[in-house]
């Protein structure tokens, strides 16, 4: 019987898990992806277009981005139409720009709420050199194919740099 006193008995813990760390590292977690997902600010810039210097303050917008170079408007990298053929004249839409805006407006499908508002979205990326009546006949025939909400990309600086303040 005394050998029996000595049985040992077999402790069984529980197994247990530590929340205020793992409760850490999902909010830092969280926070981080909060700050670094959303909207890109920054488009793809073409080598062949630079852009003009402006202080202005808005979002990008749009998934369309047309090109205005100096001798040719490209979207998606495909030559539509060449400088030289575009009729500016004001009113004047351009044929072969309209159509490739009708295209990308087929395959985007229906128009949401905002869109039957205020139309399709469409950015301009116009070289600093392309004289304004290019880029009014551009923004004509967009606004003429239902492109409507119009940006105009710039590299965006401080007012005190365009004044001259800041040198």
């Amino acid at each position: 019987m005394a050998s029996n006193s000595f049985i040992q008995r077999k402790v069984t813990k529980t197994a247990t898990l530590n929340l205020t760390s793992l409760m850490d590292i999902f909010t830092i977690l969280v926070f981080f992806l909060l700050m670094n997902t959303g909207e890109s600010q920054e488009l793809a810039k073409a080598n062949f277009v630079k852009l003009p210097d402006s202080n202005a303050d808005g979002a990008l917008h749009g998934q369309l981005v047309i090109n205005v170079a100096q001798d040719s408007i490209m979207i998606d990298n495909q030559n539509i139409v060449a400088v030289s053929d575009v009729d500016r004249r004001p009113g004047e839409v351009n044929k072969p720009l309209g159509e490739a805006l009708k295209a990308f407006a087929e395959e985007s499908g229906e128009l949401t709420e905002v869109e039957q508002k205020i139309g399709r979205s469409v950015t301009i990326m116009g070289d600093q050199s392309v004289p304004y009546d290019l880029l009014k006949a551009v923004m004509t025939t967009c606004s003429a194919y239902g492109f409507r909400d119009v940006s105009l990309a710039v590299n965006q600086v401080a007012a005190s740099v365009l004044t001259g303040g800041g040198q």
